[in-house]
């Protein structure tokens, strides 16, 4: 199957006119060099050193180690204390994607405070993402976008995102459950679409909408552990489920994860604002083939 390289809307930033048409367009945009390095690096650096104090990695940053993917037990000892680093949360309020997202939206935006990381071993393509939608996982408004990017240099090889252009026009595809992160994914071969990845640089984010299909390639490297992170925005006006206020995976409290935090302005913003919350519908899972 032909990938075609993926549109960089960089050069559409000063006009956020032209990036709303870009997204109704495509349903993604791809922009380089988006985030400062600085920040990228030191959010890279500390979960590296969580990787390296449970030996997931060597002094080198090298996988070492039995596999551990999502949800094991082993998964815990590190994904715990990622969820306590502030500059892991703090890097989704960046400015600079602050500004993207409000050309989206074309209100203020809403920065959602469940963040996820996602460290992906090598040979573990069993496990990989297939294509899917977020608005099954995420709900609320449909006019909700991922921020997607790694935290490092990360060439195809290394396994990243790809993106069905023009599939957010689609309604939600019936689902089935599949490996991988969410565990849901849709048959999207019949849509007569073109996929769009390729390389990414640090600082290099995709943003893509809620019914945007996309997937994970697999992480192909040796030895190299990828790790990427999506932040969800949405318009401050818009629905958003109870559960999305709600830390990843549930398992600590905002309390645990604020413990040792020096920003309270990143902390509980979500209550000083009048939000609509709704319920989340089950039925996408319950149904899934």
């Amino acid at each position: 199957m032909t990938i075609q390289p993926f549109t960089d809307s960089h050069d559409l930033l000063p006009s956020a006119a032209d990036l709303h048409t870009q997204m109704k367009q495509d349903s993604y945009l791809f922009i380089s060099g988006l985030i400062p390095h600085a920040q990228i690096d030191q959010v890279y650096s500390a979960i590296m050193q969580v990787c390296r104090q449970e030996g997931w990695v060597d002094a080198r940053d090298r996988a070492q180690g039995n596999t551990v993917v999502e949800g094991d037990e082993a998964f815990w000892a590190v994904y715990d204390p990622l969820q306590k680093l502030a500059c892991f949360h703090a890097l989704a309020h960046q400015p600079q994607i602050l500004k993207v997202i409000e050309a989206l939206v074309q209100e203020t935006p809403f920065v959602h405070p469940r963040n996820i990381a996602r460290i992906t071993y090598p040979q573990t393509a069993h496990f990989t993402t297939p294509p899917h939608q977020d608005f099954v996982h995420i709900q609320g408004t449909a006019e909700t976008y991922t921020v997607w990017f790694p935290l490092s240099d990360c060439p195809r090889e290394l396994g990243n995102l790809e993106v069905l252009a023009g599939s957010h026009t689609q309604s939600i595809l019936p689902v089935h459950r599949a490996a991988g992160a969410g565990g849901l994914g849709v048959d999207a071969d019949n849509l007569g679409l073109t996929w769009r990845g390729g390389d990414f640089a640090a600082g290099d984010v995709l943003i893509f909408h809620s019914h945007t299909v996309h997937r994970a390639i697999p992480n192909r490297t040796k030895d190299q552990l990828r790790i990427s992170v999506d932040y969800r925005y949405q318009g401050v006006s818009q629905p958003i489920v109870a559960d999305g206020l709600l830390p990843h995976y549930n398992r600590l409290t905002w309390d645990e994860i604020y413990a040792d935090w020096t920003r309270p302005e990143l902390q509980y913003y979500w209550r000083d604002l009048k939000l609509k919350v709704v319920e989340r519908d089950r039925s996408y899972h319950q149904n899934a083939r």
